[in-house]
């Protein structure tokens, strides 16, 4: 049963968001409309993927962020700094720097291996990787975390009230709410004008979208709010599901329907602009609310299957590009229905994504102490 102390249904929202993470990138081999460098794209595509892409890629990683920092600041008071920096390079920085350096590049090489670009790896690691296609694939979500647990040490150490444990709290106003929204909304507003929606940039070492840096920083600090001021905890603020269910739902509608009628890019007129901005910050807040109202009520709990799935999300996090593009590779010479491949080839990389974290990531000397 769970208790008090231990809030297992953020830990299952975390195995279920990173879960969505794995959907929504074996979904892109699929989708119509595809980012041309995408890893894997199949001559097999529908419409459909393409609409569930635009709608799980908005909610997932502001959850993520979410979750780290409510879970940031009770590491922080148990710990002490010194420790909690040492427990992130180790679980966070190291594992960021690896991926950035030695994993990215083989991922980002399966754009030129499944189109048969004739270019060795050596080649491409030389060259193109650190030009056209740098990127840091999914490790970049670990370096703007590393960052922000820093940011976080240097803020604590010098702010006693933040060090201060959390009292019970007053459940949150609408106020708040709108204030987030509007916040945030005007990141996503504010970058538009500049940049396409789905654009990736970097700064120095750092990888992210310039639309949606509001977010990350903005959810991480709301983590911080909301365990400070004892949401989730029994005295605390407990969401209610059906209203937060029915915003996510008429607000994803609505920014998906905007997304498949209007342009996307900074030649947008402003009123669709700020609309998109508007719609993509609600569905967001609305999504995390309404996965937090459902899990509390519903999976709560440290069952075997969400207790290894809890236990296993970083871990699939990581690995699973090394393990979903050359599945998808190794599907698109397979003549089935899309609908078919593109389950198969999903559901095998969070079966084979888990498998490989409980049983090697988990198992192995040092590893185990990263994940």
């Amino acid at each position: 049963m769970p208790t008090a102390k231990r809030l297992f249904f953020l830990d299952n929202l975390r195995a279920f968001v990173v879960i969505l993470v794995i959907v929504l990138h074996g979904s892109m081999s699929y989708m119509a409309y595809a980012p041309q460098w995408w890893y894997v794209l199949d001559p097999q595509n529908s419409l459909l993927f393409t609409m569930l892409v635009l709608l799980i890629d908005v909610p997932i990683m502001p959850i993520l962020f979410f979750i780290a920092g409510y879970f940031a600041l009770p590491s922080l008071d148990r710990r002490g700094i010194k420790a909690f920096v040492r427990e992130k390079t180790v679980r966070v920085g190291l594992p960021w720097v690896f991926g950035a350096l030695i994993l990215a590049p083989l991922i980002a090489y399966m754009t030129y291996f499944s189109r048969h670009v004739p270019m060795g790896y050596l080649q491409f690691w030389a060259t193109d990787f650190w030009t056209k296609l740098y990127q840091q694939a999914v490790y970049w979500y670990l370096g703007i975390l590393f960052a922000m647990f820093l940011v976080l040490a240097l803020v604590y150490k010098s702010s006693p009230r933040l060090r201060k444990s959390g009292a019970a709290g007053a459940a949150p106003t609408w106020k708040l709410f709108v204030l987030f929204v509007a916040l945030t909304g005007a990141g996503f507003l504010l970058g538009g004008l500049i940049f396409p929606p789905d654009t990736w940039s970097h700064v120095y070492v750092f990888v992210f979208q310039p639309l949606r840096l509001s977010f990350y920083i903005g959810y991480f600090i709301l983590g911080l709010y909301a365990q400070r001021h004892g949401w989730f905890r029994p005295d605390g603020y407990h969401p209610s599901a059906w209203p937060w269910v029915w915003t996510c739902v008429i607000s994803g509608l609505a920014y998906l329907g905007i997304r498949m009628a209007a342009p996307s890019s900074p030649q947008a007129p402003i009123h669709i602009q700020t609309l998109t901005a508007l719609l993509f910050s609600v569905f967001c807040m609305a999504a995390l609310f309404a996965g937090a109202a459902v899990f509390q009520e519903r999976l709560n709990g440290d069952g075997r299957t969400w207790k290894s799935l809890a236990a296993n999300s970083y871990g699939m996090y990581y690995v699973h590009p090394l393990i979903l593009y050359p599945l998808a590779y190794v599907f698109v010479a397979l003549t089935l229905p899309v609908f078919l491949k593109a389950f198969l080839v999903i559901t095998l990389a969070v079966v084979v994504s888990w498998l490989v974290s409980a049983f090697v990531l988990k198992k192995l000397p040092g590893l185990r102490k990263v994940f």
